[in-house]
């Protein structure tokens, strides 16, 4: 029963459809018209003199199925049908009886057409309710996914090192890699604090992430993003090429991180177990240039943009789990950060993705001081230094000590 309810309501959306084209509607009426002209010559009972109510059957669904317009198109013809079977011959209208018989059927139609376009109306402010209704839910559910998604990965590593620092700090030769350990873990807190502002952003639609720009070397940052990678998968081939002196941006060091982090686990979602996954860093004008590069299936030319969207995924990721947010997030970010994020090639043997990010000039970075290039490159290589060094110790020591930093597992261990 419930199957036959089903189909009957989706028959029903498909012929109430609210977005039919002008010459499709219009062309609805006129069919209808011509159908009812043709029944009333074609088979005598339909024929009786004058108007009838057999006559507003075109008048009506036009106007259901149509809107107003074509209902009024239907109006016109089914009232010179009217006039043509009504004494005297032809299409003339007398003023006598016959006459206003077929000018009241006119305004009959004109009150049917009303009603008619109400109705319709309706049932398109219905269909819009549903359609809202059933997007919001998809963005709840996409929503409470995406946090899952992104806070696994800091709670893991905060969960991770802590453990760590727990371990050293119980081994008499281990504690100077103590304050390392609790290092990270700050870190990885600050960046849950971040997360959920993000995630406050994504969910009122507004992509204003928030920036705090400084002067570092992207050569570093690039090294770095992809030695952390390699730490998750030690089996995975990464090549970087970069320049021999350094290139110095203005950015968020921490934004990029993510950026990094969304494009290079998007590689190596969607390449091959043995394919190698490029990464170049440069200098063009005035734009520092870095290419991440996939051998996966490609992208289709039509989804080059579409995948940028918040929820919106390629065709090729219908077999891996996500929900869309990454490349969302990773744009909005650039832009915050004045500079882009695009597809710049793809084929059926690989997609490249190309981030700009503002250059500044040696002379520009030496007169911001010590402090913006040493926080921006020292301190936070020696940080993921620390930080690959905690993972590499979790990942040759015991069972338990590899289970310490896995992302797969945000559970802080018993």
């Amino acid at each position: 029963m419930e199957s036959t309810q089903d189909r009957l309501l989706d028959l029903s959306l498909r012929l109430l459809r609210p977005d039919w084209p002008w010459p499709v509607r219009y062309g609805l009426a006129v069919v209808f018209t011509l159908a009812i002209a043709g029944l009333k010559l074609s088979i005598p009972a339909f024929g009786a003199p004058g108007p009838d109510l057999f006559l507003t059957i075109p008048v009506a669904a036009s106007a259901v199925l149509a809107g107003f317009g074509p209902a009024l198109v239907a109006i016109i013809g089914t009232t010179l049908i009217a006039a043509y079977f009504t004494p005297p011959a032809g299409f003339a209208i007398s003023l006598n009886t016959n006459g206003l018989d077929v000018i009241g059927f006119f305004f009959e139609g004109l009150v049917v057409a009303t009603l008619g376009a109400a109705v319709r109306a309706a049932f398109a402010r219905t269909v819009e309710s549903l359609r809202r209704r059933e997007q919001l839910e998809q963005e709840r559910t996409a929503l409470i996914a995406t946090v899952n998604h992104e806070l696994r990965n800091p709670l893991a590593s905060l969960s991770g090192h802590l453990q760590l620092a727990a371990r050293y700090a119980a081994r008499e030769d281990m504690r100077e890699r103590v304050p390392a350990s609790i290092d990270e873990a700050r870190r990885q807190v600050s960046r849950l604090v971040r997360l959920a502002d993000d995630l406050q952003v994504i969910s009122t639609r507004v992509a204003d992430f928030r920036v705090e720009p400084e002067v570092f070397d992207l050569v570093a940052a690039t090294r770095a993003a992809a030695e952390r990678i390699q730490a998750l998968d030690p089996g995975r081939q990464i090549a970087v090429s970069e320049p021999a002196a350094p290139v110095m941006v203005r950015a968020d060091p921490a934004r990029l991180d993510q950026i990094f982090d969304n494009l290079l686990k998007n590689a190596m979602t969607y390449s091959p177990r043995d394919s190698a996954i490029e990464i170049s860093v440069g200098a063009e004008a005035d734009r520092a240039v870095i290419r991440v590069r996939d051998h996966g299936p490609g992208i289709a030319f039509l989804d080059w943009e579409r995948i940028f969207g918040r929820f919106v995924r390629g065709a090729a990721a219908a077999d891996h789990p996500g929900m869309g947010i990454g490349l969302y997030v990773s744009r909005a970010i650039a832009t915050r950060m004045e500079g882009r994020l695009f597809v710049e090639e793809s084929s059926g043997e690989g997609s490249t993705f190309r981030v700009e990010l503002p250059l500044v000039a040696w002379s520009d970075a030496d007169g911001d001081g010590d402090r913006s290039i040493g926080r921006g490159d020292g301190i936070r290589m020696e940080d993921r230094r620390e930080k690959l060094d905690a993972v590499n110790e979790a990942r040759t020591g015991t069972a338990e000590e590899r289970r310490a930093i896995d992302p797969q597992d945000a559970r802080v261990a018993d």
